[in-house]
């Protein structure tokens, strides 16, 4: 059995058609990005990394199904921070799953979804 002190760490990788398009989306989100070669690169909030994306070549965007979520302290300042910033950004809602979120996605298809505890 592992140790149960050992903290887990996990990133989400996006796969992208466009490295540039994703890198300018999601600092249209007021995050940080930075490229490691074009094909590859580091999505960063306060300093963290949270997210990678990884260009893929011939990239099917309507069959993508990757998806990731950001628990964050209140959606609702999230979705009205980025709500000006990027067209398909959905209403946050209370969800029977005792959450309220919302989801956007961003160019790849790839689904991202913020939400809260209720």
């Amino acid at each position: 059995m592992p140790n149960q002190t050992t903290a887990i760490v996990a990133k989400i990788i996006f796969p992208v058609h466009d490295m540039g398009e994703a890198i300018g989306f999601y600092r249209s989100l007021g995050f940080d990005v930075e490229s490691y070669d074009g094909s590859y690169a580091w999505v960063r909030h306060d300093g963290h990394e949270i997210l990678h994306l990884s260009l893929i070549e011939g990239l099917d965007t309507g069959a993508n199904r990757a998806a990731g979520y950001f628990h964050v302290d209140d959606a609702d300042a999230w979705h009205a921070r980025w709500s000006g910033s990027s067209a398909g950004i959905g209403d946050p809602a209370d969800r029977p799953w005792q959450m309220r979120e919302f989801a956007v996605r961003d160019p790849s298809n790839n689904l991202l979804r913020v939400g809260h505890n209720l």
